[in-house]
């Protein structure tokens, strides 16, 4: 922890009587009830508003404090009255948040727990417990004043499919910011271009056994397994809420037959918010996931089959572990898509070698992150210059040079994903970038860079340089 001051060392007595996992586990404790003490004191918190990341009750919690709870807690306490779950009592524990949460209510003092929960500690750190308010940052307005953006007067608009511009050339990526309400609660998403959503099949999905997550050199490793409510649920749920964040939704859709992506979008059409359907014919960590991608006349008839179906845009995110990348593009262009993305994650594993076995559950997932990038940018830059609808860059995406690469590869547009993991605000922080790059380099708008680093621009084009 960079925060953490120099500690004495500390002679944490033997028992024999432990085995190697639990002594490490009791020296853990150990170390988390000292920087939890720590952590109030650079805070000028108590122990208790620390463990707890509750402000101290004699004063009100600041708005930011709030939703930060809220978004913590997973609720949105506008809809709490009106949750039958809730109100029925078959959910005790939300509906007990819920009580606990709510402004105004007083909460008995608590005290604090022997270990301090990851949860527990992440949100005393953004609550301040019980410290003056920390200053937004541009991602999030507690006020909701009408302040300048720094992307305000900069062309960024992108055609990301075709019938689809949109207002920036930034999309979140599937299965890194939830159904988009989560995140909404932190930053403003309507500063997006577009946002991605959670893979949704036709049925719900209760996703891969544990463990579903690997940290990697430069990256991690995932088996979710496209975790879900179904469709139905999906529409019915996230329908009302949606429209009410200014941003286009597309939904990431996937299913085990051609039937299933159908029935997907009959369930969705109609669902307020819902501008387009990215079709994942490549989730890595699925059961049979990867055929459709991998097969150019498999991904066509899926392509055409929802095509079928729906006025709206299709997207279809394309598997780098497909033999032949450029063909399945040239395949799903022919059968209507309207634009593809490039790409999913690269199938990969990591082993545990004290216990001699892989470390995610079904021993395999998709390898997303900084590591992949340059794979990524290579296969954005093949299929530009083999289609002609719209190619959407992913892999890797947490900067604003890292957006430009993609851009000037052929990419209309870029997916943040795993980057936000780290920072929620890493979307919001690219757009500025790019903002900040055309006004440094006098472009015109973002288009003129698309495509800048492919042979036919760079034999005609200008050198626009980066600054």
């Amino acid at each position: 922890m960079p925060w953490r001051r120099p500690r004495k060392h500390v002679e944490r007595p033997i028992d024999v009587g432990r085995s190697v996992e639990e002594s490490l586990e009791h020296a853990a404790e150990g170390e988390e009830e000292e920087d939890l003490v720590e952590l109030a004191d650079l805070d000028g918190a108590t122990v208790v508003e620390a463990a707890t990341g509750e402000p101290d009750e004699s004063r009100a919690p600041s708005d930011l404090a709030v939703k930060l709870r809220e978004a913590v807690a997973g609720i949105d306490l506008r809809e709490a009255a009106s949750d039958p779950d809730v109100a029925s009592g078959r959910d005790a524990s939300r509906a007990r948040s819920v009580a606990r949460d709510a402004p105004g209510v007083t909460r008995p003092s608590r005290t604090a727990p022997a270990r301090l929960p990851p949860v527990a500690r992440d949100r005393a750190l953004l609550s301040g417990g019980g410290a003056p308010p920390p200053k937004p940052r541009s991602g999030c307005s507690t006020s909701g004043s009408a302040a300048a953006l720094p992307e305000d007067g900069v062309d960024l608009e992108v055609e990301a499919a075709r019938g689809l511009r949109l207002k920036n050339p930034v999309l979140t990526a599937s299965g890194t910011f939830g159904q988009g309400v989560e995140y909404a609660e932190l930053i403003d998403v309507a500063r997006l271009g577009a946002i991605v959503t959670k893979g949704t099949t036709v049925h719900a999905r209760p996703g891969n056994p544990q463990y579903r997550i690997a940290e990697t050199p430069s990256g991690i490793l995932n088996s979710i397994g496209l975790e879900n409510p179904g469709a139905a649920a999906v529409a019915k749920k996230y329908g009302k809420a949606w429209p009410t964040l200014g941003v286009p939704v597309i939904v990431n859709i996937a299913g085990y037959s051609v039937a299933d992506y159908v029935a997907v979008v009959r369930e969705l059409e109609g669902t307020p918010g819902v501008v387009a359907y990215e079709l994942n014919v490549s989730c890595p960590n699925v059961k049979g996931g990867t055929l459709f991608g991998c097969d150019p006349m498999l991904a066509a008839e899926v392509t055409r089959a929802v095509k079928a179906e729906t006025d709206k845009p299709i997207i279809v995110k394309l598997t780098p572990n497909a033999p032949d990348v450029v063909a399945v593009a040239r395949a799903v262009e022919e059968a209507g898509a309207d634009a593809v993305t490039a790409i999913n994650t690269i199938l990969g594993m990591k082993i545990d070698v004290r216990k001699r076995r892989p470390v995610l559950g079904t021993g395999s997932g998709g390898l997303s992150g900084p590591a992949i990038r340059p794979i990524a940018v290579h296969i954005t830059y093949q299929v530009a210059q083999a289609v002609s609808i719209p190619v959407i860059g992913a892999g890797g995406v947490a900067s604003t040079e890292d957006a430009l690469e993609f851009l000037m590869a052929g990419a209309s547009a870029v997916q943040v994903g795993t980057a936000t993991f780290a920072d929620p605000l890493a979307p919001i922080t690219v757009v500025e970038g790019l903002a900040a790059y055309v006004r440094a380099n006098g472009l015109a708008s973002i288009r003129d860079i698309i495509g800048a680093a492919l042979p036919a621009k760079r034999a005609s084009g200008p050198d626009t340089g980066y600054q």
